[in-house]
């Protein structure tokens, strides 16, 4: 028998999470479901590369709400699943594992994936974005075997992991293909702070510089090397080179 709920949200991520509770503020008494594709209840994701990375904040901390606060207001929660297919004649969507859900109103909150770097060894072991909490738990589980990483990308995901990183002893390097760190989110004045403050706390900063490829051993990152042919040896490397939209269901 196909689910039917007067709204389905797609995306249970901070906007998704919002828009049920503005619903439920809004006195809106039809059935509400927040699907996500993650098997966790909706998390904040900024602190991923700040507290959460560090140790300072356990996972329960970074909850949107707690467990009994979406069965006091009658959401419904359905993690790990993801959409496929959506069929706007049809008002349902399929998932993954061919289920389909049907729906009066549909809200696509899936925000964005990470983009991947297009060089040889993007998805070696040792390499990783930062955009869930499987992320960075697979971060945190390689870093008592990490003393070298080399972040791609100078925007706010890389500069948060490389200040932590930093403070925890690691060598880090950022590299970034632009003049300037935060670039295209912030004036110039507040960028050149940004590096500053980064390379007085030990982060080596590196400017207009072009990846080649990341290099390997065994299966696993041992380097970065740049369009200069210098290679930056390193056990990790983290990229941060932005986000695409996730409307491939779409």
């Amino acid at each position: 028998m196909t689910e039917t709920y007067d709204v389905l949200i797609v995306g249970a991520g901070h906007a998704g999470a919002q828009a049920a509770i503005a619903l439920r503020q809004r006195k809106f008494a039809g059935t509400v479901a927040l699907l996500g594709d993650e098997p966790d209840l909706p998390y904040e994701r900024p602190p991923l590369s700040k507290d959460y990375l560090a140790g300072d904040k356990p996972f329960e901390r970074i909850l949107i709400r707690p467990a009994s606060f979406w069965a006091d207001r009658d959401i419904t929660l359905l993690p790990g699943r993801s959409v496929v297919s959506v069929d706007p004649v049809a008002h349902s969507v399929t998932t993954a594992d061919g289920a389909t859900i049907g729906y009066r109103t549909l809200i696509w909150a899936t925000g964005g994936a990470p983009r991947r770097l297009s060089c040889s060894g993007h998805d070696l072991h040792g390499v990783h974005g930062v955009r869930n909490r499987a992320d960075v738990d697979r971060m945190i589980a390689e870093l008592p075997d990490v003393t070298r990483v080399v972040v791609i990308g100078g925007g706010y995901i890389g500069l948060e992991a490389a200040a932590v990183l930093s403070k925890m002893g690691k060598r880090v390097i950022v590299l970034e293909a632009q003049d300037r760190v935060l670039a295209r989110v912030a004036g110039e004045p507040l960028s050149r702070f940004f590096e500053a403050e980064h390379r007085a706390h030990g982060v080596e900063i590196r400017l207009g510089v072009t990846v080649a490829c990341i290099e390997e051993r065994d299966g696993a990152a041992v380097g970065v090397r740049l369009a200069d042919d210098t290679i930056l040896d390193c056990e990790m490397v983290i990229v941060g080179i932005g986000i695409e939209p996730a409307v491939g269901a779409l």
